[in-house]
């Protein structure tokens, strides 16, 4: 579990629920440098005692994982009272899938696009999106 002090409690907190241990360590890359405090939970019984703890404006799920899968985060999650945006992680074709689940505000398909990425954090913690530069060609 991620231990959240001092300035990291101004920042926006992000939950990363993914048994892909490479994957969560990604987002919190690809994350942490752009303002955001990153939590990383393997699975959903791991997140719903994190989110006590974190208090998350962003929640992004895997949906498939051992313990307790993505599915059954969401309704428990929503179940409790949990009012953060939820975005879930899905294989490339099954994004669109996502949507029309309960308690979802959106979906992202893996493998994904650090762009898409940010911009997606950024709508949903009521940020502006921060667009890179494209890398320069030698």
């Amino acid at each position: 579990m991620a231990s959240i002090g001092g300035d990291e409690r101004l920042r926006p907190r992000v939950l990363v629920v993914d048994d892909d241990d490479a994957i969560a360590e990604l987002v919190r890359e690809i994350l942490g440098p752009e303002g955001y405090a990153v939590a990383t939970a393997p699975n959903g019984a791991d997140a719903l005692e994190l989110v006590r703890l974190h208090d998350p404006v962003l929640i992004l799920v895997d949906l498939r994982m051992p313990v307790m899968d993505g599915r059954s985060f969401i309704d428990q999650y929503r179940r409790r009272g949990g009012h953060a945006r939820i975005f879930v992680f899905s294989a490339a074709g099954g994004a669109a899938d996502a949507l029309p689940m309960a308690g979802v505000d959106g979906a992202i398909a893996k493998p994904f696009d650090v762009d898409a990425l940010l911009g997606a954090v950024a709508w949903a913690t009521g940020g502006v999106p921060r667009v890179r530069p494209p890398a320069e060609t030698a």
